[in-house]
């Protein structure tokens, strides 16, 4: 059996990322850096959306694949949780679910 070649990649934020201006939720860490489209789908979520990442790629004009990687880098900084299985789940912010 013949196995492919394989690699890993890793994406890193942009070094331009400024994160000292936005409004970061109580919880987060000012050492984590969000960008714009990041602030954007967190206010959506503090405000009550039910948001997804389709959404997030149509009001800002990036690929599907761009916002499931701004999702995921909140998920991996612990910011965002999801709750539920995959085709129902919900999405929160940690400081809102502590609350809930």
């Amino acid at each position: 059996m013949k196995l492919g070649l394989s690699f890993r990649v890793t994406f890193y934020s942009h070094p331009d990322t400024d994160y000292l201006d936005v409004d970061v939720p109580v919880n987060v860490l000012m050492n984590v850096p969000i960008n714009e489209r990041q602030q954007w789908f967190l206010n959506q979520l503090k405000a009550g959306e039910n948001i997804e990442s389709t959404d997030l790629a149509s009001h800002w004009n990036v690929a599907e694949k761009t916002a499931k990687r701004d999702i995921a880098y909140l998920t991996k900084q612990g910011i965002i949780e999801f709750i539920g299985p995959p085709k129902t789940w919900a999405c929160y912010l940690k400081e809102q679910r502590d609350v809930i």
